[in-house]
């Protein structure tokens, strides 16, 4: 694939799921019926069958909807109940709405596949990204049988060649999640705060001024964290400074400058990464952070506290609009500052994915729901707003736009054709129109269809990662006594990271990724 072609689907796509969906946030039942009718008088080409049984039992899929750690909404039944009198008659298959806390999903979706638990579609990315799953026998390989093509024509249809996103080898481990996949980086911070202490922020900052802004918050307003690093287990150096990152927590590697050098790199021997331990070394010495990696609050719920000033995240209009539904009902404004301009790239169409388990007793109905998914506005509404009057009511004079009450508000389900979905105020009818434009002035990626394939580096996957673990919160909660001996513990964390093979598996992944690139 060229990447001039893939540029132009990238920058083009949204406009085909105008034509696929519908239009606005006015879903017809009856037409997602109708479609899956002429899907039952097609016939499957090799494999799969194409055809949907509407005689047999209706099979039941299980769908990984992610919340935040500690959430628990009520009317799960009463939304599953909404979607089955959708999904029965027009795809003869119910749902099982799983909701499962972003903190759990990789341990609970590894063992549950493991242990052979009721599982169908899966939510890949976000934590445990897909460049970490290829090898571990977690997800179905949709082709298998001809599955996404017979059983997934609206999937096929709507992303067309961002599905190789997903694919390794020949394997479509996954598909895109989010029809529109640009996104800028950065901090969302209190505004209010910053009002009241005089500091004005501008909307495009580097990482140097982000340090100046962290010590005057610091200096004003010592009562709170200007800064936090959580349990430090995350890299949030990937929210600060534009790379391409491999695996979980990078442990595959990062090309630093995708544009202009494809060189693979160990990043935590990169002079980036050096300079980044030293600052948080001082963030902590300065009392910016708290540096303190047993806590097991996130940094949301310190931010919507307003007790800490920033935290990083990737923006795009989708996710500002949640966050200031939430600020809003604590009760400050939000303000935003971008460090990486908006890109398109592998890991930003990788954050949010779905998978299918490899233990799913029928991967043709968990394919049936999934496309369906993003064929009936009405559905993905369900599962991403709840129900009107329950969860949210419309906005006055929109039959769009909707306000929702705080019942129900699932952050990490991406899912559905966003054209054909309501809106969720504060944002208005310009919304999708707002999404297009960040698309358009993106650069993309030239790594956007590439994956490692680790099929054969899994011990050292597991070695790589416990060793990250081991090393990097310490690192990023600044828990050392002196530069000196931040530097020492960055040394030994490499020496501990080459010994684990990080080498061999950053050298596999240049030479996968030079054939990749010989072949565009």
């Amino acid at each position: 694939m060229k990447r001039k072609k893939l540029a132009a689907l990238l920058m083009t796509a949204v406009t085909t799921v105008a034509l696929l969906g519908g239009c606005g946030g006015n879903a017809d039942n009856s037409s997602g019926a109708k479609e899956s009718s002429s899907t039952e008088e097609s016939s499957g080409e090799n494999g799969i069958s194409s055809e949907i049984d509407m005689e047999e039992e209706p099979y039941t899929v299980a769908i990984q909807v992610v919340v935040l750690p500690g959430v628990e909404f009520a009317g799960t039944e009463d939304r599953e109940e909404a979607i089955n009198a959708i999904t029965v008659p027009a795809i003869n298959c119910k749902v099982d709405i799983q909701e499962v806390a972003i903190s759990e999903v990789n341990t609970k979706t590894s063992m549950g596949v493991a242990s052979g638990e009721k599982l169908d579609l899966l939510h890949v990315g976000t934590i445990t990204p897909l460049s970490s799953m290829v090898g571990s026998d977690i997800l179905y390989d949709m082709n298998e049988d001809n599955l996404i093509q017979n059983r997934g024509q609206k999937i096929v249809e709507l992303f067309g060649e961002l599905l190789e996103a997903g694919n390794v080898g020949g394997r479509q481990l996954a598909v895109p999640a989010g029809v529109f996949n640009a996104s800028a980086k950065g901090i969302n911070y209190n505004k209010t705060i910053a009002d009241e202490i005089g500091l004005t922020i501008p909307e495009k900052i580097t990482f140097d001024e982000l340090d100046e802004i962290l010590a005057k918050v610091h200096e004003a307003r010592p009562d709170i964290k200007a800064f936090y690093s959580g349990n430090g287990q995350s890299v949030l150096l990937q929210w600060m400074q534009p790379f391409e990152t491999f695996g979980q927590l990078c442990s595959y590697g990062v090309v630093l400058d995708p544009e202009h050098n494809m060189k693979v790199e160990n990043m935590f021997a990169t002079d980036m990464y050096k300079d980044y331990a030293l600052r948080a070394f001082h963030w902590t010495q300065d009392g910016i952070q708290p540096g303190d990696p047993t806590d097991t609050n996130t940094p949301q719920d310190y931010f919507l506290a307003q007790d800490l000033f920033c935290v990083t995240d990737v923006m795009n209009p989708s996710n500002t609009v949640g966050w200031h539904v939430r600020v809003a009902e604590s009760g400050f404004e939000m303000g935003q500052a971008v460090l990486v301009d908006p890109m398109i790239t592998n890991s930003g169409i990788t954050e949010y994915m779905w998978g299918i388990a490899s233990n799913s007793e029928r991967p043709d109905k968990a394919m049936d729901f999934l496309n369906f998914l993003y064929s009936n506005g009405e559905v993905a509404n369900i599962l991403k707003y709840g129900l009107e009057g329950a969860n949210y009511d419309f906005a006055e004079g929109s039959d769009k736009v909707v306000v929702p009450n705080g019942t129900y508000d699932p952050i990490f389900y991406v899912g559905g054709d966003t054209r054909a979905m309501y809106i969720s105020s504060p944002a208005g009818e310009d919304f999708v129109d707002q999404l297009q434009a960040m698309a358009d002035e993106s650069t993309v990626s030239k790594l956007c269809a590439y994956m490692f394939d680790d099929s054969e580096f899994q011990t050292e996957s597991s070695v790589i990662y416990s060793t990250i673990l081991e090393y990097v919160p310490r690192i990023s909660c600044g828990m050392c006594k002196s530069e000196e001996e931040t530097l020492a513990l960055l040394d030994e964390f490499n020496e501990a990271l080459e010994a684990a093979g990080i080498n061999d598996v950053i050298a596999a992944n240049q030479e996968q990724l030079d054939a990749f690139l010989a072949n565009q």
